[in-house]
């Protein structure tokens, strides 16, 4: 199957924090140590008692940070007020990047945007990398909450998609469920305001539908992707996810395969095989041929493969019978029970002939065929007609174990019909 990008790391996006550290304006390496007169203009006089020490050993050649780290406990002990906690959180921020410190990193940077005093403009940015901090962490929970703070003030991280990490989150807590609904959530949102849908939130929920066999979520997102993302590539994933997540009868199996080859979505050699098999080259040899051929095509057979060649000697004896006693299958069908009808209307179909075809699916239906086959399969050479507003009606018609057929035949049709 396919893997989007709902695995991608964040760890690149909180590799450097120096910029974090020149916006906040505090203490950095290689600069000047603050006077007890500075720290005394901001800041309680207690604090700045405490915090004088640790900054020279900061700014000392070389640095002490094993001591200054030991001493920040000392330190947060004598905030008294918005300013001490701003410059505390500076100076361990500062401290956490120069010592590789996660840890460090984080609390610095809570601690400065619960000062109160980081620039509006910048305290998005900030709570970007507190939660990427939390995420490498494993603390997922406070990922999430300061990705949805960082997403709510507009800010966009370079090269991450707020809106998928967040997703990730549930993910990485094995709440599959929770981030389906999440990433779907935020595509009707981008929906109903008009917005294009990225591609990755739908893919990503894809993923997680099917990796934990949520089909319904999952049938409901391949219609999605088709909807703003219909590229050959995402039939293919769409198309493949349904397949192997749905336990559907061989002939329903068949109508899938159909629109699979339709959209060039069969990929592996078992997906040729078994739709070979749901036809069965004794019974549907004309449609077994083109499968056979696309095979050949996209390399999936070879001409001495032994099964290639035993099948395609099967379908090469009976397709001209078929072809040749066409007349005598059409008659056999408008003369017959509801069986007949079908089993002329297959054969018409596998010729492509399908005009005659939706007419004895049709005849079928009418002499008490079951109606989601004979629903899905008119609605099938409807589209192949070009008809295709009367194929999505059609196919509105059907219920049952091949209602997810049906429904990604309507989607076909309906980007068909977006391209005319």
């Amino acid at each position: 199957m396919f893997r989007s990008t709902r695995r991608k790391t964040v760890r690149s996006a909180v590799a450097s924090f120096a910029l974090a550290i020149a916006l906040a304006g505090g203490a950095a390496v290689g600069s000047t140590a603050f006077t007890s007169e500075a720290a005394y203009a901001q800041n309680s006089r207690g604090f700045a008692e405490v915090y004088q020490p640790l900054a020279e050993m900061v700014n000392a050649t070389p640095p002490n940070f094993e001591g200054a780290r030991a001493a920040i406990p000392q330190m947060i002990a004598a905030i008294e007020n918005p300013n001490d906690r701003q410059l505390a959180g500076n100076l361990i921020l500062n401290i956490g990047n120069n010592m590789s410190d996660p840890a460090l990193q984080r609390q610095g940077l809570e601690m400065m945007l619960e000062s109160g005093l980081v620039p509006v403009e910048q305290q998005g940015q900030f709570h970007w990398f507190v939660g990427s901090l939390a995420f490498q962490d494993d603390d997922y929970a406070a990922a999430r909450e300061q990705f949805e703070i960082t997403k709510s003030m507009g800010y966009s991280p370079e090269g991450s998609d707020l809106t998928v990490l967040i997703g990730e989150t549930y993910m990485r807590e094995d709440n599959a469920t929770a981030a389906v609904q999440y990433l779907t959530g935020a595509v009707a949102e981008a929906e109903a305001s008009g917005t294009p849908v990225p591609q990755d939130w739908i893919l990503n929920a894809l993923q997680a539908s099917y990796d934990y066999d949520l089909t319904d979520q999952a049938l409901n997102l391949a219609e999605k992707l088709i909807q703003h993302h219909p590229t050959q590539r995402n039939w293919e994933n769409a198309l493949r996810i349904l397949n192997q997540l749905y336990e559907l009868p061989d002939d329903a199996r068949v109508d899938l395969a159909r629109l699979m080859r339709l959209n060039n979505a069969m990929v592996d050699r078992s997906e040729y095989v078994r739709y070979i098999e749901d036809l069965d080259p004794r019974v549907m040899s004309n449609e077994v041929q083109m499968v056979l051929a696309m095979g050949l095509d996209n390399g999936v057979f070879e001409a001495d493969d032994p099964y290639y060649v035993e099948v395609k000697g099967i379908a090469d004896q009976r397709a001209p019978q078929d072809r040749n006693g066409i007349d005598r299958i059409v008659a056999d069908g408008q003369s017959g029970d509801a069986l007949d009808a079908l089993g002329a209307g297959d054969v018409l179909y596998s010729l492509s002939d399908f005009a005659q075809a939706e007419t004895m699916y049709k005849l079928a239906l009418e002499r008490g065929y079951d109606a989601d086959t004979a629903n899905t399969r008119i609605g099938i050479t409807q589209t192949e007609q070009g008809n295709y507003a009367a194929a999505i009606e059609t196919f509105g018609l059907v219920n049952g174990q091949r209602a997810p057929v049906a429904r990604m035949w309507v989607a076909y049709a309906q980007q068909q019909m977006g391209g005319m």
